[in-house]
């Protein structure tokens, strides 16, 4: 069995389309954050309700969805409250819905694997932050006694750790806005339960464009532009 695991799109459907166009997969998992920083979170929303199998939710689609905190630091709450407003119009009831009905986490049993889905971490499902410059003790923590595999994004950073003999932690990086100074869209694969991580080039111009045409100002549309075009 081929697993497409996917985390942290926010909008960017062209990303999105390179992946699809380039992969084939029998299940495709989502680990949240539809929404928000890129100007397509409709065409998203569309692509994943249609085409994956499990979803949980992403802090941002929990913002959106039901007016809550993003839980984001000064400088991305600015991001996201101007970049959602400018797409805003774009998302109808249906979306809003689609997003209230996902899940804080999931676990699956899948092709002989243990797969334990959710944003953030097992302790703070929306909100936790693992990154691989995070202390391992700290990383533990956030893992909560956890067995079989960890599956999660928000921090935006791929990475894959064994912190046991039964535990390991899958972070696939972001679809729509990767870090770790490699602006290639990312995500993973399982393949007869191994796992590969995956890089792709894609039409980053035609991202920058998109975000140059939403209806904010010009300090927040330099930011966005940045960390696309320089993985950051």
């Amino acid at each position: 069995m081929r697993i497409l695991v996917l985390a942290d799109i926010h909008g960017n459907m062209p990303a999105l389309k390179e992946i699809a166009k380039k992969e084939s997969w029998d299940m495709m998992l989502c680990l949240g954050d539809l929404v928000d920083y890129g100007p397509w979170p409709d065409e998203v929303i569309d692509f994943i309700k249609e085409n994956a199998d499990y979803v949980v939710l992403g802090n941002h689609d929990y913002s959106l969805a039901f007016d809550g905190d993003c839980g984001c630091t000064s400088e991305y709450i600015d991001l996201t409250m101007y970049s959602r407003k400018a797409v805003l119009d774009r998302l109808n009831k249906s979306h809003i819905l689609y997003l209230k009905s996902l899940p804080h986490r999931l676990k699956l049993d899948i092709d002989g694997l243990v797969l334990n889905l959710v944003h953030g971490s097992i302790r703070h499902p929306l909100y936790g932050f693992v990154a691989p410059f995070v202390e391992e003790n700290k990383i533990r923590e956030e893992m909560d006694g956890a067995e079989g595999i960890v599956l999660f994004g928000h921090s935006h950073y791929a990475m894959q750790k064994r912190l046991s003999s039964n535990l390991v932690i899958i972070n696939p990086g972001s679809v729509g806005f990767p870090k770790g100074d490699d602006p290639r869209t990312s995500y993973g694969v399982f393949e007869d339960g191994k796992y590969y991580q995956k890089k792709l080039e894609y039409d980053i111009e035609s991202v920058v464009n998109g975000i140059k045409n939403m209806n904010m100002p010009k300090r927040v549309k330099d930011v966005l532009i940045y960390k696309i075009k320089e993985g950051k």
